[in-house]
């Protein structure tokens, strides 16, 4: 499902090496969705990320938690070591975690707001 390849990580690259994670990525690239989550999250959000398999809906977060757009998204590490990945443009989110399995993928209602609220919720001490 996951593409392998320096081009693929998000962020993490250098050389065509894998790189570290760092305070605002928490995995070096993300592999897969995880299996035992797909169908739930993809009954919540497949039709509102237009597609219209589970396996077309993994794949698509997938390749969005590894695509590198500095540009437009914005991303933090949780305490628990998710990474919430957030593309201001299209309003899109994706948690992944540590070792690199996509939690969930989707449009907030609320956008941006939604994910400064998890940040500031997900990060307190």
């Amino acid at each position: 499902m996951a593409t392998k390849g320096a081009s693929n990580h998000y962020g993490n690259s250098r050389n065509g090496r894998k790189g570290k994670a760092t305070p605002h990525i928490g995995y070096i690239w993300a592999k897969d969705f995880i299996s035992r989550t797909l169908q739930d999250h993809f009954n919540r959000h497949g039709a509102q990320m237009g597609h219209d398999t589970k396996e077309s809906y993994a794949a698509h977060a997938v390749k969005f938690a590894n695509n590198v757009d500095k540009k437009n998204c914005v991303s933090f590490v949780a305490k628990n070591g998710s990474t919430y990945k957030y593309n201001i443009k299209t309003n899109t989110l994706a948690i992944i975690t540590k070792d690199g399995y996509v939690i969930t993928y989707f449009k907030p209602a609320a956008g941006y707001d939604y994910y400064k609220a998890e940040k500031r919720r997900k990060t307190k001490s």
